[in-house]
């Protein structure tokens, strides 16, 4: 099988259970630093902790990642358009509500390269589709997710899940960031990493757990590496707030 029908397969099988037109955001990377670290991964596996194959289903674990994001970015946004009910996820809402989300701060770029700027990810947002309007659509997509307990796009993190978690070709490829950056657990997290203040991403073991179950380990190792090079240009002062 070739890997690059994935997100082919993934498309294959959402469409045939919603009819949703999420709008999506291209995010840039570092093509060097991700060969980097995929290829220092091939050498070793990581293992599984035995926390990751038990516990909640893929299905609560997109949920609870993508709602723990929403609420990150409405911190960030000053916005307290909240969920008030969630029959589908009802218990995993109250859990990821009494979590302390991450502080985030956007910097603006000034005197950055165009290599430098794949370490920005926020810049692709403008007044076409802003960082706002990308909180409305996390929210669409979590309505549809505590209405019917599933959605698109977690049938898209599903086959990744199901089918690729464990085929070693697929996460030594190149396209393989591109790919999972079309999921939005994995697009969030990228970018609210990417915004976190502080010297170093921090994570929450429940946050991490999609990434434990899709074995995508190279994934969050990119992000910490590029969260390290972009603290470089800040304190180098090419950007300002």
């Amino acid at each position: 099988m070739k890997y690059p029908a994935l997100l082919v397969s993934m498309t294959l099988v959402s469409c045939a259970h919603f009819s949703e037109a999420p709008k999506v955001v291209t995010l840039p990377y570092a093509p060097e630093l991700l060969e980097s670290i995929q290829k220092s991964n091939m050498s070793r596996k990581p293992a599984m902790s035995a926390a990751s194959l038990e516990g909640k289903s893929p299905r609560r674990v997109y949920f609870s990642s993508l709602y723990y994001q929403y609420l990150t970015l409405s911190q960030y946004l000053h916005d307290d358009a909240k969920i008030e009910f969630c029959p589908a996820f009802h218990h995993d809402k109250i859990e990821t509500d009494s979590r302390q989300v991450p502080q985030v701060a956007l910097y603006k770029a000034s005197n950055i390269d165009q290599t430098g700027k794949a370490y920005f990810p926020e810049l692709v947002f403008n007044r076409k589709f802003s960082l706002k309007d990308h909180h409305v659509s996390i929210r669409e997509e979590l309505e549809v997710l505590c209405e019917r307990g599933e959605s698109d796009n977690y049938y898209k993190f599903d086959n990744l899940v199901s089918y690729y978690a464990g085929k070693k070709d697929f996460h030594s490829r190149p396209g393989a960031m591109a790919s999972v950056l079309k999921i939005p657990v994995f697009a969030n997290y990228y970018l609210m990493k990417m915004l976190e203040a502080g010297h170093s991403v921090t994570s929450a073991p429940e946050e991490l757990r999609f990434i434990e179950l899709t074995q995508t380990h190279w994934f969050g190792q990119y992000v910490a590496s590029a969260h390290e090079k972009r603290d470089t240009f800040i304190k180098n002062k090419l950007v300002h707030r």
